[in-house]
This record gives C-alpha cells, structure tokens and sequence, in this order.
C-alpha cells in the first residue's frame, strides 16, 4: 500500500503542475493575430482593404451585389440604383464573397452593400430597401 501510495503523489503533483502551467507560444499567437485584425478593422485610419469596392469619388457610390437575385429585373436595369451608382459588381454565390472580401462580414446569403469613396455606408437584404437608401442619402451629400 505505501508503495503505490508515493507513485500517485507523485503523478498528482505533475497533473496539478501541467494545468497551471502558461500556454505555449504556439497556443497564444492565433488568437493575438485575431484580435489585432479586429482592431485594425475598427481603426478609421486604417485603409480600406478593398479600394476596388469603393466609388471613384465622392458624388457617386459603387455597389456589391452578393446572391441570385429573384425579383426579375436584373440591378443594372433599376433607374434609381444606376442614378446614383457608377460601378455594380455582382457575386452570384456568397461563398464566393466571403472568400474573395473576407473583411466585409457578409452575414446574409443576399447583399447589396453600398460604398462612398471612404468605405462601407449601408448594407441592404432586398433591393426596396437599397433603393430607399439611395433616394434618400444621394451621393452628393456626403
């Protein structure tokens, strides 16, 4: 009995100095690299990260269009969205926009997200929306 008895001190005493232990380096560096990208992302001098998203200048907007749309004519037919936006792309899949602009936080399978020359203004989930948006913050208010 007072043979096991030391053995098991012995590998309780290891198991307590193991957990109390600091994490590793390796451990620690994925997740300052997370939060340091979260704060650049918040930082307003920071640099946009996609300048091909963004207007030409200030009295126009450009537009990202993510997801099929269903509601028969196509964004580039709409009057009031091609008044005031210069540059339309479109993603057909949201998988596709999540991987291309992973910074954006996409977080609807449909997206129409509205940029100025700066950066993001407005993120819309159907196109009566978007359009509301763009009656009532024409470009050249900015």
């Amino acid at each position: 009995m007072k043979k096991l008895i030391a053995p098991m001190l012995a590998g309780l005493m290891l198991l307590t100095a193991c957990q109390n232990s600091e994490p590793k380096a390796v451990d620690t560096k994925p997740k300052s690299e997370a939060s340091q990208q979260k704060n650049q992302e918040k930082d307003p001098n920071q640099p946009f990260p996609y300048p091909n998203l963004l207007a030409e200048d200030d009295q126009t907007y450009s537009l990202l269009v993510v997801g099929i749309q269903d509601e028969g004519a196509p964004v580039e037919e709409n009057q009031t969205i091609t008044t005031a936006v210069k540059n339309i792309l479109s993603l057909p899949e949201w998988d596709m926009a999540k991987k291309i602009y992973p910074n954006l936080h996409i977080k609807k399978k449909t997206a129409f997200i509205v940029f100025d020359n700066i950066g993001m203004v407005h993120e819309s989930q159907d196109l009566q929306e978007l359009t509301s948006y763009l009656t009532e913050h024409p470009a050249l208010s900015q």
